[in-house]
């Protein structure tokens, strides 16, 4: 009996240990994901430190010679996540890369210690730390959280943003700032990171790459041969540039766990084991930045685990969906209806008005065209929203984007080809082309005129290059992807601050889409 008693006991503390060792200092007591009150974002100086702290958390950039992150560390379990020093970013100008801080004459990238600090010094060939400020963390989209039932304790995230300035010194660079910005949130484990670049210089430049984060993660496994999947750190790592899927590893465009060359020790005889992470695009931007104008990345966050217990881990990335895209747990009723018969429509919302549903869809099949800006069609749907909010009942409709073919002029054109097709549904419109700028501000207008409550957009951007050399607001290939990617990303602003529901079959949640799945 006392064996068994014995054999139990170091089951549990076994499953304990697996599950996450409490770190020393944090409150072991007070479960983050229960309650998470205590844990307040700082900002705190210490000499040439700077520490990102929340109590769950912690980032701390050193800023001379020049700076760079010289901790990352999970307060939860007291892991920390930094393995070597890297620069905090990169930028190509004008198609020549240049290091945004970051510290140089390490001798060892397996592992780092604080005691090497004072011996490093800076890559004069890199942008250089010129300042630093710290101010309230500022809600990106504007969403008016009063309109509809939803579970969220916030309607913005609360925290502290530490924005770093560089500089270089070269001539042809004089007026070229970088801005690296990191975001820490209340009450949760997670950091945020991008960068800008604001052009005080007399010149055109060219933003042909950038990476917004580099960091050297501590290998989570070592083989000596390489392997077909290697596991990550423990940690959930994803940006708001991401389309094209129905999750977030699915939809996933712009992080990369690549091999760190500079890691000569590892067990990986080919030294290939991927242990670090990159934010960066797989193609682009290629933006011409004018004198006075300001680029501004994607931004990635980053969330520590504490845990390897599978819900636990999804409880803590539901948490923080919950705390940056508030307006996903609004959750109403609704009806899909497959006609714009009136009669039929205003029939269905007095159904809904009795069954207790919340709102109304005019659904693929419908007939419904919000492309249709005549003043015939836009009375008919002006009409039928006012009717249904009498009744107190919403009302939206579909519009379909890609998977169609425009015309061989407008259609996105394949690289390889030179001709249309290639895209993710073979053929699509492209959206940076002058048909899909009139196509968004068509349904803009109808939106507004009519004052439909919802749009259920099928088929949103998912990320398809364009080689067209001729559409108007697109240069070439290489900025397609970013231009049609910030066109949708400021519909869907818009369609947040005009309090209209988005329901789309893609992965735009950190951009304001309330649900991914149609059906």
């Amino acid at each position: 009996m006392n064996m068994k008693n014995n054999v139990l006991l170091a089951s549990i503390l076994l499953i304990l240990v697996s599950q996450g060792a409490y770190a020393q200092g944090y409150e072991a007591t007070k479960d983050w994901l229960i309650d998470n009150s205590s844990f307040t974002s700082l900002v705190i100086q210490k000499g040439e430190d700077i520490s990102l702290d929340n109590g769950l958390v912690n980032r701390t950039i050193r800023i001379a010679p020049n700076a760079a992150t010289i901790e990352f560390k999970n307060l939860i379990t007291g892991e920390s996540m930094l393995r070597s020093i890297k620069p905090e970013a990169e930028i190509s100008i004008n198609g020549k890369a240049y290091a945004v801080g970051g510290l140089q004459g390490l001798k060892e990238h397996g592992y780092f210690l604080q005691e090497w600090l004072d011996g490093l010094t800076t890559d004069v060939s890199a942008f250089q730390y010129v300042k630093h400020e710290v101010k309230q963390i500022q809600p990106r989209i504007k969403w008016n959280d009063k309109k509809r039932f939803h579970t969220a304790g916030n309607t913005a995230p609360k925290g502290k943003e530490l924005i770093i300035q560089f500089r270089h010194d070269d001539e042809e660079l004089k007026g070229i700032l970088v801005n690296v910005h990191y975001g820490i949130y209340d009450g949760i484990p997670l950091i945020a990171k991008w960068i800008s670049v604001e052009n005080k210089s007399s010149n055109n430049i060219k933003i042909t790459g950038f990476k917004s984060e580099i960091l050297a993660f501590p290998e989570a496994e070592n083989f000596v041969e390489s392997t077909k999947r290697w596991r990550r750190p423990n940690m959930h790592v994803e940006s708001d540039y991401s389309f094209g899927g129905f999750s977030s590893g699915e939809s996933e465009t712009s992080i990369f766990w690549k091999h760190d060359p500079e890691y000569t020790s590892q067990v990986n005889w080919l030294l290939q084991t991927e242990c670090l992470l990159v934010s960066e695009l797989k193609v682009g931007p290629n933006v011409l930045l004018a004198p006075n104008s300001t680029f501004n990345s994607f931004r990635t966050y980053e969330l520590l685990q504490d845990s390897s217990d599978r819900e636990r881990s999804a409880l803590a990335i539901r948490k923080m969906y919950r705390l940056l895209a508030p307006w996903a747990t609004e959750n109403p009723i609704f009806m899909h209806l497959t006609t714009t018969d009136p009669e039929k429509v205003k029939a269905a919302i007095d159904q809904c008005k009795a069954t207790g549903y919340e709102m109304v869809i005019l659904s693929f099949g419908s007939g419904l065209n919000m492309e249709d800006t005549t003043k015939v069609n836009i009375d008919k749907f002006k009409k039928l929203a006012d009717y249904a909010h009498d009744s107190g009942i919403e009302l939206g409709g579909y519009s379909l984007f890609s998977s169609r073919k425009i015309s061989d002029t407008v259609d996105v054109i394949d690289k390889e080809t030179g001709k249309p097709g290639g895209a993710k549904f073979g053929n699509a419109p492209c959206l940076a082309s002058e048909w899909g700028h009139a196509y968004i501000e068509k349904i803009k207008y109808f939106l507004d005129q009519t004052d439909f409550d919802l749009l259920e957009h099928d088929g949103p951007y998912p990320g398809d290059y364009c080689a067209s050399a001729t559409h108007k607001y697109h240069k070439g290939y290489e900025d397609s992807q970013w231009v049609q990617w910030n066109m949708t990303k400021d519909f869907y602003h818009w369609l947040k601050e005009k309090d209209i529901y988005l329901n789309a079959p893609d992965f735009y949640y950190l951009q304001g889409s309330n649900k991914c799945g149609i059906g």
